[in-house]
């Protein structure tokens, strides 16, 4: 099963469902040449929808500062999701790298709590 995001979707919204499958399979075929041919001779698809127009987001000019950041104003307390601030706005990828970059935050305030000997602050951030 393969569920797959055209972006942006402006390209793509009035386009009718045979073009989008047909450029879907074309850039199948040359990610999978040995499991998918464009022409669907290989792999092919037994069940499909095309198009959900409101499920689709795009970044709007100046909306990065309104992201937070995976490390709060809060003490102790981080954050993870599609919806932090990373490069992959509102999407699985994002989503990903936003929890490595939280992991990431929570190491090196634990080893700066080290290195300052405050012990009980890095107990607090590893419980």
């Amino acid at each position: 099963m393969l569920e797959l995001v055209f972006a942006p979707v402006d390209k793509w919204i009035a386009r009718s469902d045979k073009d989008i499958i047909d450029a879907t399979m074309g850039e199948l075929a040359k990610l999978f040449p040995d499991e998918i041919a464009a022409d669907q001779s290989k792999a092919k698809i037994l069940k499909y929808h095309v198009k959900t127009p409101r499920s689709v987001y795009k970044t709007l000019p100046n909306c990065e500062p309104c992201q937070p950041s995976q490390r709060s104003p809060i003490n102790n307390f981080y954050m993870a999701g599609d919806f932090m601030k990373e490069k992959h706005l509102t999407s699985m990828e994002g989503a990903v790298l936003s929890g490595k970059l939280c992991a990431k935050a929570i190491v090196q305030d634990c080893e700066l709590a080290l290195k300052s000997k405050d012990v009980g602050k890095a107990a607090a951030l590893v419980q």
